[in-house]
């Protein structure tokens, strides 16, 4: 069966408190709402499960989109959500409320898949800082995780942040939550994908190194079935040709 077009979802999701819960708001109403841009490939004939793409920080789902037609030609389902402030989706670049928010994020994006194929298994496929929110999801919620697989994690991530100011500076110069630095690991402005950037604010950057400091330590603890490619060397060879470079 022949491989169809790849199609767009706007998921409306709720806005978020600087915690990453979510903010009060009517529910029937537009304020107070986030669209998340998600782009979906159907499997080619009867679908053997769904798995959700989680990009690297800087990416968009759109630049994994060789590796989700692999995939949907062997029968999966593929989701490749961008990320809050990546993307088509909505939010400041490169910033996030922190865990809480992505990892709520993610259920929705599950959530959606569940409604389309309820019976279907769902895979988590992360890259990079987007391995260590996958981990992150299939620690606190394992059983909507049939599978786990981590492409070159960022277990132990390092960004280019601006410093804090001390002494007399402290008065002319403030840092807050969505201050940005840089996240200085490749992801580079790219004139032939304004879709990608390199930049990562403080509170997301914190919540990224409080993330590895919680999750990388359960990785064995999982009870589903994990595929850690810790290093390029280890990718399976028709991801690593299909991985945003």
């Amino acid at each position: 069966m022949s491989l169809g077009a790849p199609f767009v979802t706007y998921l409306e999701l709720r806005e978020s408190t600087p915690e990453g819960d979510p903010s009060a708001g009517l529910s029937h109403s537009s304020a107070g709402l986030v669209l998340l841009h998600v782009l979906e490939l159907a499997a080619a004939g009867e679908p053997r499960g769904a798995v959700t793409v989680v990009h690297e920080a800087g990416e968009h789902g759109g630049r994994y989109l060789e590796a989700a037609r692999t995939l949907a030609t062997a029968g999966w389902a593929v989701a490749l959500p961008d990320l809050r402030g990546h993307g088509r989706s909505e939010g400041p670049r490169g910033h996030s409320n922190g865990m809480r928010e992505i990892l709520r994020d993610l259920g929705d994006v599950q959530d959606h898949l569940a409604y389309r194929q309820p019976e279907a298994p769902k895979v988590l496929l992360g890259h990079g800082l987007g391995a260590l929110w996958a981990l992150a999801y299939a620690c606190e919620k394992p059983g909507d995780v049939a599978a786990l697989v981590l492409l070159e994690p960022r277990l132990q991530p390092k960004f280019e942040l601006p410093a804090r100011p001390s002494g007399l500076f402290k008065a002319f110069k403030k840092l807050g939550p969505d201050t940005p630095g840089r996240l200085g690991f490749g992801v580079a402005a790219d004139p032939a994908d304004p879709l990608r950037h390199d930049v990562i604010t403080l509170r997301a950057a914190e919540q990224a190194l409080e993330a590895a400091a919680k999750y990388a330590a359960r990785l064995p603890q999982l009870p589903m079935p994990v595929l850690n490619t810790a290093a390029q060397a280890d990718v399976v060879p028709w991801l690593e040709r299909s991985l945003p470079r």
